[in-house]
């Protein structure tokens, strides 16, 4: 089952495809990190996908739980 991450890059949508949701989410994360805008993660339709506010609960777990300069 492959997992998408939904992100604006300037003016443009765009979607990345991967195999796991521990890639999706680290893409995810690191977009966010260098101050993207990443709208959805999820597995099925586009439409049916976790939205920002959860994107950005999990962000800050990523953030809390991640090595010093990691």
């Amino acid at each position: 089952m492959m997992w998408h991450v939904q992100y604006r890059e300037g003016a443009v949508d765009a979607v990345a495809r991967f195999p796991s949701p521990e890639a999706a989410i680290e893409f995810a994360c690191r977009l966010l990190d260098e101050g993207g805008d990443v709208f959805g993660i999820g597995t099925g339709p586009l439409t049916d996908s976790i939205k920002k506010k959860e994107i950005e609960r999990i962000y800050v777990i990523w953030v809390r739980e991640r090595p010093p300069g990691g």
